[in-house]
């Protein structure tokens, strides 16, 4: 029987399953197969690794803006389509602007979310409107442009 591929020792993987450490982050930190690593686990008869995540969907969501001056704020994630800001938290994908105004409006935003001020592709809680946020400021202006001209 020849010997496999030259790899990744089976004596460096072992003491990162016993540490708990999952399948794939064992594959991703010695740059082996996690198909591989699993394998082993099942040899030693260690019980798979659970997944605890420690941030909250908002807190991700964080990571991925900066200030952009005047209290608006730029993403710095992933765009689908070039325009639309995602991100992608527990293997879904969620609108960023949703997120943003959940966080600064209190409540699940109904319809389509848009940034509300002229600052291009702010993203920042306060400035995020819903359609009735929108419909709203129209109505507002129909009938206090009429009163103040």
């Amino acid at each position: 029987m020849k010997p496999g591929p030259p790899g990744v020792a089976r004596a460096d993987i072992i003491p990162l399953l016993r540490e708990g450490h999952s399948d794939r982050e064992i594959g991703r930190r010695l740059h082996t197969s996690p198909k591989r690593v699993g394998r082993i686990r099942a040899e030693l008869g260690l019980p798979r690794s659970v997944v605890t995540i420690t941030r909250t969907l908002h807190q991700a969501w964080a990571t991925f803006t900066e200030p952009a001056g005047d209290g608006h704020l730029k993403w710095t994630g992933y765009f689908r389509e070039g325009t639309c800001p995602v991100l992608k938290y527990r293997g879904v994908d969620y609108a960023a602007r949703r997120i943003a105004f959940e966080i600064g409006h209190g409540r699940q935003p109904v319809g389509r979310v848009l940034p509300g001020c002229d600052h291009p592709g702010c993203i920042a809680p306060p400035c995020t409107t819903d359609q009735p946020m929108r419909r709203a400021d129209q109505l507002y202006d129909a009938i206090f442009r009429r009163t103040a001209a």
